[in-house]
């Protein structure tokens, strides 16, 4: 569901154990799998993938299934790499989580790496996203902060995103452009964008408020499959203004013109 939003410029490698579970579109993109044998020469590890994307230059590994040892060792080591890491695993909350990762041996100072965990829900046939949670040094970051104790380490946590009963979304993070004219930030995330990408954080705001329509109009339209979420967002990163103006002309016909605006 993530690899179309990956910049189409960006080399993204996947490191999967046994069988091949990503789909990846970007023409740059790797898959590598693990390969099991009973001779030592022809089996392929999860240590030795590790070692050869490394080698291929990535700007965002993808580890598919985190839950053996050597995945967990391997999402670990990617961390401290400091490149861009993509994983799942089998989790139902945060302090579960937490719980597994600790023992399976990851450092929990590398928690602070991770910048947000998304806990997606299957219920009654729909799938959708339940919590989406961000670890932070201060427990009292945000009104929807907790604490997980586990094996003497203290973790702290903020819960940004929450699916009500209602099907709507309660936000840690809100803004007059998203509807109710008030502004609330009860989250840490805009800050370290900002330190990543360089900017002043007003400037990683505005983009992602305009990234947010773009977002909104895609579910309006319906736009999911793979291949053409891909292509759009690909022509939105390569001229996002000649994009913008092309999906006006389109819904103009429609005479349902879309609230899109193009950034400077």
């Amino acid at each position: 569901a993530h690899m179309p939003f990956i910049p189409y410029r960006d080399r993204p490698i996947s490191i999967d154990e046994g069988s091949r579970e990503v789909q990846i579109p970007h023409e740059t993109g790797v898959s590598l799998t693990t390969r099991e044998h009973e001779r030592d020469h022809r089996r392929v590890t999860m240590a030795d993938l590790m070692t050869q994307c490394n080698y291929l230059n990535p700007d965002v590994e993808v580890i598919a299934e985190i839950k053996t040892p050597a995945s967990f060792e391997t999402f670990a080591e990617t961390l401290n790499t400091g490149h861009g890491v993509l994983g799942t695993t089998h989790a139902a909350d945060i302090e579960t989580l937490v719980n597994r990762i600790i023992e399976k041996g990851v450092p929990t100072y590398l928690l602070d790496e991770i910048d947000l965990v998304v806990f997606p829900r299957h219920v009654g046939g729909e799938r959708y996203v339940g919590d989406v949670v961000e670890f932070v040094d201060d427990p009292a970051a945000g009104a929807n902060t907790g604490t997980i104790e586990k094996d003497g380490h203290t973790v702290h946590y903020n819960t940004l995103c929450r699916r009500r009963p209602d099907g709507e979304f309660a936000f840690a993070y809100d803004h007059p452009q998203l509807g109710d004219g008030t502004r609330r930030v009860g989250t840490g995330i805009l800050d370290r964008l900002a330190t990543l990408r360089d900017e002043p954080v007003e400037n990683v705001e505005e983009t992602f408020h305009r990234r947010h329509r773009y977002v909104k109009y895609l579910v309006r339209e319906d736009i999911t499959d793979f291949a053409e979420l891909f292509g759009v967002l690909a022509d939105l990163e390569t001229n996002e203004a000649a994009t913008v103006e092309r999906i006006r002309r389109q819904a103009g016909q429609r005479e349902q013109p879309p609230n899109l605006e193009v950034g400077t």
